[in-house]
C-alpha cells in the first residue's frame, strides 16, 4: 500500500489482530476473575486496542473501569522527553491496575506511567501492549501481555499513527517508504 510517498507493508491482517486481541482478553479474564481491573490507557495510540479489549472482556462479563492518561514521547517520528499528564495517584490506591499501551519500544513512556501509577500504591499492577519491540528496550519494564513481537520499524494501524495518518487501519503495517 502506498500513500503520499509512504509505502506500507502489512505485518498482521485484521483477522490476525482480532484473534490476538481475543486471546489476550481470555488471558485477562483468567487473571482478573476475582474482579474488574482499572485499565489505564496511554495516549491516543492505545485507544483502539483498549476499546477492542474492553469490548471482548465485556462479552465475557468482565467490565473494567477505564481511564485515559495522556503520555507521549513522540512528535511526528521524533522521540522527545516523556510527558505524562498530571493525575491524582490516589485513583490507583488498592486497585487492580492494568496499564494498556499500543507499543513498547525503548520503555521510557511505560516507565514514566508506571512510576505515576505505583505512587498510588495499587494492589496489583500489570502491563498489556499490542506491539513489543523487546530488542529496542533501553529500560527494563515489566510487560505481562503482548499482542505481537517486532524487531524494528515504524508500525501503524489499530490506533498507531505516523503524523496522525494510518491510525484507522484495521491491520498492522510497517512504514517502508520515506515520509
Amino acid at each position: 500500500m502506498s500513500s503520499n510517498n509512504v509505502t506500507l507493508r502489512e505485518l498482521h491482517s485484521a483477522r490476525e489482530v482480532r484473534e490476538r486481541i481475543d486471546a489476550l482478553a481470555n488471558d485477562l479474564l483468567n487473571d482478573y476473575s476475582g474482579g474488574s481491573p482499572l485499565l489505564v490507557v496511554i495516549a491516543e495510540g492505545a485507544r483502539t486496542f483498549a476499546q477492542e479489549l474492553v469490548r471482548r472482556l465485556a462479552a465475557r462479563e468482565l467490565n473494567p473501569d477505564v481511564m485515559f492518561l495522556r503520555a507521549s514521547r513522540t512528535e511526528g517520528v521524533n522521540l522527545v522527553q516523556v510527558r505524562v499528564e498530571p493525575v491524582d495517584p490516589s485513583r490507583f490506591r488498592a486497585r487492580e491496575v492494568l496499564v494498556v499501551d499500543d507499543i513498547a519500544d525503548e520503555g521510557r513512556t511505560l516507565e514514566a506511567v508506571l512510576h505515576v501509577v505505583r505512587s498510588g500504591e495499587p494492589r496489583n499492577l500489570r502491563v498489556a501492549v499490542l506491539v513489543s519491540k523487546h530488542g529496542q528496550r533501553k529500560i527494563n519494564v515489566p510487560i505481562d501481555y503482548v499482542g505481537f513481537e517486532l524487531k524494528d520499524g515504524w508500525v501503524v494501524g489499530v490506533g498507531m499513527d505516523l503524523n496522525d495518518r494510518f491510525r484507522n487501519l484495521d491491520h498492522l503495517a510497517i512504514v517502508e517508504g520515506p515520509e
